[in-house]
């Protein structure tokens, strides 16, 4: 009863901590721009899409809940906008009583609530699956958001917010069936198949990983092979869903887009002018691809792999460059694709946090959770560094592979060593530093 009662308080009192910290997150954003944001007066694309520059990050969300435009590439996001659809009836009920637009808020209390949700679950990962102290737990919790853009989708309303916690979710049920040395049941890996893919059609394939780790040695190879059959279900549903949009919505907003682009060009030769550039600009960017369809899009091969993983993957997705902060790339002259850190010592901090991470990776080398884990980071590697998927920017996919650093480094802490205990002050000490140096840098951006 005692212990019961222990675990329960220390749960109220992490979620708490989480609730606050969350909370003043996304207060800090919707002071961003409020009244420009919430004026009903303007459209949803002009204003947020024009205003709304935060690193790469997109402001869709903003526009459906404003709008509900269907601004999502379907083929990779195949529900993400219907499950905004409710938030969308919300913001028109509060508008005709307050008569501003509500986006803003609205979408900050839910980004609060997911960002709860992924704290505690990251929390629950290392307390419950590794079986580490609540201070050693709570630590790795805020070391991994202190990880510059995995902080920022705490409160920026990309659909990474959605994404993190359905992966970290994935990572829990299946660590902990895993460690209960049972198999994942099928309506659970279904149901996570179905949302995670639906907000991201490449989770399919780590729910997929998280699934075959847990019936690996379980049951024979071919039942596997059958189990996994069952995926089609999600995919039907999602390709149903996918077909609808196709035919209703996006049809209509295709239509709408091409007769807003004529009309301008009708007007002004200038208008028709950089309409022929900007349909050259992507002809010419679909020749540098190195696959070309729907789901995977914008894998240059002209970005070097190596200086992009040191600028961006491991760079600028953990710890904010200090100059064009929170440009994009995207946008023609805001921000170069790869961009240098200004001091050495930028340097040395990613590089103990590369060295923790393959510390770790050692130390739980026997470990079934771990590599479940570290699969799914080589699988966003192959896209992101093989493949040179959203290379440009692709430190805004941290928070699709991060994950596995603070896992990686639990296994290394729980071992109880003077390396481990080495590992935890340099973990406490980037902790501190990480989180002053990106929150600085995020707060002069929004706040200035």
């Amino acid at each position: 009863m005692s212990f019961s009662f222990r675990r329960h308080q220390e749960t109220i009192l992490i979620t708490l901590l989480g609730v606050v910290i969350m909370t003043l997150l996304n207060l800090m954003m919707v002071s961003w721009k409020p009244e420009l944001f919430t004026n009903p007066k303007y459209g949803a694309w002009s204003v947020f899409w024009n205003h709304g520059e935060l690193s790469g990050f997109d402001t869709y969300t903003y526009i459906v809940v404003t709008s509900f435009h269907p601004v999502y590439v379907l083929s990779r996001h195949p529900i993400l906008a219907m499950m905004l659809w409710p938030f969308y009836e919300l913001n028109i009920f509060l508008k005709d009583i307050f008569h501003i637009n509500c986006a803003i808020y609205i979408v900050a209390v839910l980004w609060t609530v997911l960002a709860t949700c992924s704290w505690m679950l990251m929390y629950r990962i290392q307390r419950r699956i590794i079986g580490l102290s609540w201070r050693s737990s709570l630590l790795l919790t805020l070391f991994f958001f202190s990880f510059s853009h995995v902080m920022i989708i705490l409160f920026f309303p990309d659909h990474m917010g959605f994404s993190l916690p359905l992966l970290l979710l994935t990572i829990y049920v299946a660590g902990t069936a895993i460690k209960q040395n049972r198999r994942l049941p099928a309506w659970q890996s279904l149901s996570l198949a179905f949302f995670a893919t639906g907000v991201t059609t490449t989770n399919l394939v780590k729910v997929g990983i998280a699934d075959v780790f847990t019936q690996w040695g379980k049951v024979p190879f071919r039942k596997m092979v059958l189990h996994l059959m069952l995926y089609l279900i999600p995919i039907v549903l999602l390709f149903a869903a996918y077909s609808y949009q196709m035919d209703t919505s996006q049809k209509q907003e295709e239509q709408r887009v091409t007769k807003i682009a004529k009309t301008k060009a009708s007007k002004s030769k200038e208008a028709a002018d950089r309409y022929l550039l900007e349909e050259k600009k992507k002809l010419e960017r679909r020749k540098q691809q190195i696959i070309d369809n729907p789901i995977v899009t914008d894998t240059e091969y002209r970005i070097d792999r190596l200086p992009s993983l040191i600028e961006n993957v491991f760079g600028e997705g953990l710890l904010l460059h200090d100059t064009y902060t929170l440009k994009d790339a995207n946008r023609a002259n805001h921000r170069p694709v790869l961009v240098r850190y200004t001091h050495w010592w930028y340097y040395v901090v990613e590089g103990l946090i590369v060295a923790l991470f393959l510390l770790g990776i050692w130390s739980g080398r026997r470990q079934r959770v771990l590599w479940m884990v570290f699969s799914m980071f080589v699988f966003d590697m192959l896209l992101h560094v093989g493949l040179n998927f959203a290379s440009a920017d692709v430190y805004i996919m941290t928070a699709h592979w991060a994950f596995v650093i603070p896992i990686a480094i639990g296994y290394l802490m729980k071992k109880q060593t003077l390396v481990s205990q080495v590992s935890a002050i340099t973990v406490f000490s980037l902790t501190i530093f990480l989180w002053w140096h990106n929150l600085s840098l995020i707060a002069h951006y929004i706040l200035r």
